[in-house]
């Protein structure tokens, strides 16, 4: 079990952070509701149905990575929503990480649409999946989670806005389209949900560092974590 450090008083940025992702989530919530009332949905198949397994895995071979250090001392791995508020905070942490520690440190993001409360969390983890197979990894989850308020709140399918996204980024349209509608792009996310569920996880976002699952209650201690594991 990971043994959390003394906690720390929280840093103005941390509690504007805080703050920000609390706001978020509550509006997110009202806006949830009426897009269910209003008949919203996904132009995407439902993804195949998902059965935890006893072979749940932190990380896969083909998991994407975010930062690409040759030898990295430590790795995080984060199962994320990209239309959960406060994983979209939680980026903010997760980037100053990076810029602090550089190419000490490696980051990895994996899916776990929270589907019962995001009604866009599959196209958003298919854009995303279309995306990473051009190599536009970094550049697709930065795009989605910063226009994360303009979309998430929208009734009806938003696949066309994640395509627009996607031909910002330049992207081979032909290719992304292909991607979009492989059955086997949305086989990868369900294999990502089956393993986050595998490993006994209920909510978004959530970390492992270097395989261990932790447990934060503020962003500043991700910080202080991954400090700890790099001595």
């Amino acid at each position: 079990m990971t043994t959390k450090p003394a906690k720390k008083p929280m840093s103005p940025r941390t509690a504007q952070f805080i703050a920000i992702g609390v706001a978020l989530a509550f509006i997110a919530a009202i806006v949830t509701i009426v897009a269910i009332s209003l008949g919203g949905g996904r132009t995407t198949d439902a993804l195949p149905e998902v059965t935890p397994k006893g072979d749940a895995q932190v990380q896969r071979a083909d998991s994407h990575f975010i930062n690409d250090p040759a030898q990295p001392e430590v790795t995080i791995v984060e199962f994320l929503d990209f239309q959960c508020p406060a994983c979209a905070v939680a980026a903010g942490a997760v980037a100053d990480v990076i810029d602090t520690y550089g190419d000490r440190v490696a980051v990895v993001v994996r899916n776990f649409p929270l589907t019962s409360i995001h009604p866009h969390a599959v196209d958003s983890a298919v854009a995303f999946e279309a995306a990473a197979a051009q190599g536009a990894t970094v550049e697709m989850y930065r795009a989605l989670f910063a226009t994360q308020q303009q979309w998430s709140g929208q009734s009806g399918s938003q696949a066309a806005y994640f395509r627009d996204l996607a031909e910002q980024l330049q992207l081979d349209m032909d290719e992304y389209d292909r991607v979009v509608a492989d059955p086997a792009t949305l086989e990868r996310v369900a294999r990502d949900q089956a393993d986050a569920l595998g490993l006994g996880l209920q909510g978004t976002p959530s970390f492992f560092i270097d395989g261990e699952r932790v447990t934060i209650s503020t962003l500043d201690e991700l910080k202080a974590l991954v400090e700890q594991r790099l001595g």
